[in-house]
Parts: structure tokens; sequence; C-alpha cells
């Protein structure tokens, strides 16, 4: 068979979207499930742009793969979102992409293992609430390392995003040398 089954999509579930705030990522949960510390949330894409990013040619799905994000923390334990996302054929016979899985942009970029929101919670937990590295890890159910890395990527992002930063700063002063 050429063209795989695609089975239909379930109705969305407003009340588990509306509790976890998938809505706001493009992401409508199928299933859940507890798994001790952890919570499994099964979801799928609202929107799928079945252009090819590099031609802008229309694809075809070949098949749907699994990707695993980490998002917020539901009643005090990590989430985990298992996001059922189509993997595309483009049909240009000159584009140098011939299978690429659909970007969901809205959750999370390209290749990435955490949602956007997951980097603006751990600058909200470490700033305001004096949280540390490992209590933010820890609620989020990653490692040390990916939790001080998105915190210093971040800091950098908002610290050199704008290059007229200093465009208006005439003298620096320092009080203090030791």
């Amino acid at each position: 068979m050429s063209h795989p089954t695609v089975t239909p999509t379930p109705a969305p579930n407003l009340v588990a979207d509306t509790i976890c705030r998938t809505a706001e990522l493009g992401l409508s949960i199928d299933n859940a499930a507890d798994a001790g510390n952890v919570t499994h949330l099964y979801c799928h894409s609202v929107t799928v742009d079945s252009t090819c990013p590099h031609c802008g040619h229309a694809c075809r799905v070949r098949d749907h793969v699994e990707r695993r994000l980490t998002d917020l923390p539901v009643a005090g334990h990590p989430s985990l979102l298992h996001v059922r996302t189509p993997r595309l054929i483009c049909g240009n016979d000159d584009c140098p992409v011939t299978v690429f899985w659909a970007p969901i942009p809205q959750a999370a970029e390209d290749r990435q293992s955490v949602t956007h929101r997951v980097t603006r919670w751990i600058l909200q937990r470490m700033a305001i609430d004096g949280m540390s590295v490992r209590a933010c890890a820890r609620a989020l159910g990653i490692g040390w390392d990916k939790t001080n890395q998105l915190a210093l990527t971040a800091c950098r992002h908002l610290a050199y995003g704008d290059p007229t930063r200093l465009d208006r700063v005439r003298v620096l002063g320092v009080d203090e040398h030791k």
C-alpha cells in the first residue's frame, strides 16, 4: 500500500485541554496516564502545516511519530507530553528534503525536548520564588544541566537580544573594585 491509512483524530477534550493549558500550545489531549511521579499526556497537534520547509511544495503524510516534550508540572508532578506528529514526504524531486517531521512551532522548536513555556517557568521560579536550579529541575523531571542551560540561554537572550541596549549610556561607574 503506497499511502498509509490515517485514523481520524478524536474529538478534543476541552476540560483536559483547559486544565493543562495545552490549547495555548496548539495541542489537544487524547489520553493521560499517571506513572508514579510523572503525568503522561498523549496529544496531537490541532493544526498541521503540510508544506515543505525548504521548497514550499505540498507534502503528503508518510506515517506518524511520537515526539516527547517536557511541560509544566501538573498538580505538583512533572508532566511529559507525547505528541503524535505526522512525518511528511516532499513530492518535489528537486528538493533536498525527502522526509521530515511536521513542525509544532506553538509548542516547541525543532529538536527541543521542552515546550516554550518551560523556560519562562524556570526563570519565574528562580527570580520570583527564589527556587534553585536543582529544585526547578526536580519539579520538571529533567536534569540539572538541561535546566541550567535553558536558564542561561534565556538570560543571555534577554541581556544581549537588543543590540541598542547601551546606545544611550554615556558613563559607567564602579563603586567597589575588591
